[in-house]
């Protein structure tokens, strides 16, 4: 049966497994004949590189210099990337959007709200789906240690733990939570069919 293109945007606090999940979960789809691009933001536009820059230290932005290069970065992801794509007729499985930007570079849950709505206001694309990979702060420090790797600017667990409070304050109602700590194999599946789902509508 055909299927009109939709575009889902995965979530979460680091070490909740988001970019691994929906990468697999794009894999799947694939799998199953439902053409879709997984994608990410940051991208990789100059923009994008500049905002991983910041992230490993290695470049100093303010907050305001922080929304800023997000969104011009998104808006290169949005008009290069993700409507060309739906348009083509394919879904999008993406890593990270505007959720992202409101509950990282919002000091606190008032200021991620106005962040989120000046994304909105840009007229960006809205997703079909939203799945919040659900991981307490507690547990994102457990696996962040665990995988090694260099610590990046938001490593700090106070810095989670506001993070994760923002995120519950922006995200939509319709946001699917996921418990992260279930098996991936589970977590995968489930997104998988809540697609499905979303699709046949």
């Amino acid at each position: 049966m055909p299927y009109n293109s939709q575009f889902f945007v995965f979530e979460g606090i680091d070490g909740s497994g988001k970019t691994t999940v929906s990468r697999l979960v794009s894999e799947a789809l694939l799998t199953k004949s439902i053409p879709n691009l997984w994608h990410r933001e940051p991208t990789d536009s100059v923009y994008g590189k500049k905002i991983r820059e910041f992230l490993q230290g290695k470049l100093k932005l303010t907050k305001e210099e922080q929304i800023e290069t997000f969104i011009a970065d998104r808006e290169y992801s949005v008009n290069e990337i993700i409507l060309p794509t739906l348009k083509g007729g394919k879904s999008i499985i993406q890593d990270r959007y505007y959720f992202s930007t409101a509950a990282y570079q919002g000091r606190d849950e008032e200021h991620a709200a106005e962040i989120l709505y000046k994304n909105e206001d840009k007229g960006f694309p809205e997703p079909n789906r939203v799945y919040f990979l659900d991981l307490s702060p507690e547990e994102s420090a457990d696996r962040r240690k665990s995988r090694g790797g260099r610590e990046e600017v938001f490593d700090e667990d106070s810095e989670q733990e506001r993070i994760y409070q923002n995120y519950l304050a922006i995200l939509p109602e319709s946001t699917i939570f996921v418990d992260a700590t279930a098996e991936l194999e589970e977590v995968v599946a489930f997104c998988v069919e809540d697609i499905l789902k979303s699709l046949e509508t």
